[in-house]
């Protein structure tokens, strides 16, 4: 498997599990925050653990730590503690359209500090994908009076929500930048220190903000850790190893699959249903993911015949 491939299989893996936040927290009685800190937690335990049985500690050990690798853990724990934390604040549609502007401004800054070029194709399926979540979510209505319509609102009740979804669409956009920077640096490694740096960001909020787990009971526990595992450990790690291989377009393009995922589950596991917009919205958003793949797959086979 070359590296552009592993890249999009890692992403499409790890958009698939974050999508399923929604089934695991709705089960789990606590705080975001409480519940992103365990996802760093179990996750920084996991790779030293798989580090430990494949006798590659020394990796850990003789990683020289800089500044983007710190940025991008804690931009990672933060952001995941505050898109929870949104969700219980302000309206769903609000929280997820807010953390889903992290990768469209993470390509805008991958294009100017990292020279990073987007093609007009790419940047045309990006749009599409990004329009397609707003269809998705609800932000782009139809009805048959009013038409096609857009609403984003702010309000007393929902500010200090909305403020954290922006703010976890920042720490997003700046976690899948910074990830582009040291790609010398191997995956497992990288994934360590992404879990550590992202769990002690979360626990310096907690000397300002202490949590509570009174309401948690034998369920919650279950659930939290499983999600710790598989949304934490599995689906950061994944994620971890295609910004290595990806562009960030690329990784924005895929990384809103997720919301299909997500609109997936509450159809099977909630009861929850579709309209036709947000219908057309999924299209559109895994039309616009998968296609970069067709179209970059398409190229090197094309290269390749060319060189033969």
């Amino acid at each position: 498997m070359n590296t552009k491939t592993l890249g999009y299989v890692t992403m499409i893996a790890s958009a698939i599990l974050m999508g399923c936040v929604g089934l695991f927290s709705r089960n789990i009685n606590t705080s975001g925050d409480v519940i992103a800190f365990t996802r760093m937690l179990v996750g920084a335990i996991c790779v030293v653990g798989m580090l430990f049985y494949q006798g590659k500690m020394h990796l850990i050990r003789t990683t020289k730590v800089s500044a983007s690798m710190l940025a991008s853990g804690i931009c990672l724990g933060l952001c995941l503690a505050a898109y929870v934390s949104a969700t219980q604040y302000t309206s769903l549609a609000n929280a997820v359209f807010l953390i889903y502007t992290g990768p469209v401004f993470s390509t805008i800054l991958a294009t100017i500090f990292l020279k990073e070029k987007i093609s007009p194709l790419t940047a045309a399926l990006l749009t599409a994908v990004f329009i397609g979540c707003l269809f998705i979510i609800g932000i782009i209505k139809y009805d048959a009076i009013n038409g096609l319509s857009a609403s984003l609102t702010f309000s007393k009740e929902t500010f200090k929500g909305d403020m954290l979804g922006l703010l976890s669409g920042i720490g997003y956009g700046l976690y899948l930048f910074f990830s582009r920077y040291r790609t010398d640096v191997r995956s497992d490694s990288r994934s360590f220190f992404n879990f550590l740096f992202g769990a002690i960001a979360i626990a310096l909020c907690f000397i300002v903000n202490p949590p509570s787990l009174a309401d948690m009971d034998t369920s919650s526990w279950v659930w939290l850790l499983s999600m710790g595992f598989f949304i934490g450990f599995c689906a950061l790690t994944l994620l971890t190893i295609a910004a290595k291989h990806l562009k960030a377009a690329e990784l924005a393009c895929i990384s809103y699959l997720e919301t299909v995922v997500g609109a997936g589950i509450g159809i099977l596991m909630f009861a929850e249903t579709l309209t036709t917009l947000q219908s057309i919205g999924g299209v559109l958003v895994i039309a616009g993911g998968m296609g970069e793949i067709v179209i970059t797959i398409t190229k090197k086979q094309r290269a390749k015949r060319q060189a033969i």
